[in-house]
């Protein structure tokens, strides 16, 4: 489990699996967290420059799973 803090709203999320995406037509990155839409940013050329602006406003957390969960 993630959790992704805005670090300057203290917006939160939570999901599994980040995505990065970068249309190379428009150079508009896109980062999604379980299918779902939470940052984009104008003027991306890669994946390597989105990931940084990404990181530049939001946090995040990766939460290890329990183990002892499935025992119950």
């Amino acid at each position: 489990m993630k959790t992704i803090e805005n670090i300057l709203s203290g917006e939160i999320f939570e999901g599994e699996e980040l995505e990065y995406f970068v249309d190379d037509d428009t150079l508009i990155g896109e980062v999604y967290l379980d299918g779902d839409l939470i940052f984009q940013s104008l003027e991306t050329m890669d994946d390597n420059q989105l990931e940084h602006a990404f990181h530049k406003e939001f946090k995040i957390i990766v939460q290890d799973e329990d183990i002892f969960s499935n025992f119950n």
